[in-house]
């Protein structure tokens, strides 16, 4: 005979979405802040503005794949 297979409950699918989501958006506001305490137009201020950009798109990204 054979075993029922469980499949996973879609609600802990949410949660964990919403968990990596919140992680994805803090390391950015994180980012945010620190290219913020930056004067304009110095290396450090550029590669902190690319990082910036960078972790938008990964979290755009994120929330269209789920939907």
């Amino acid at each position: 005979m054979r075993k029922n297979i469980r499949k996973p409950s879609k609600k802990n699918n949410k949660n964990a979405f919403e968990e990596r989501f919140k992680i994805i958006v803090d390391d950015y506001h994180k980012a945010k802040e620190l290219l913020d305490s930056l004067s304009a137009g110095t290396d450090e201020y550029e590669q902190q503005k690319k990082k910036c950009h960078q972790l938008f798109s990964h979290a755009e990204r994120y929330l269209n794949s789920a939907t």
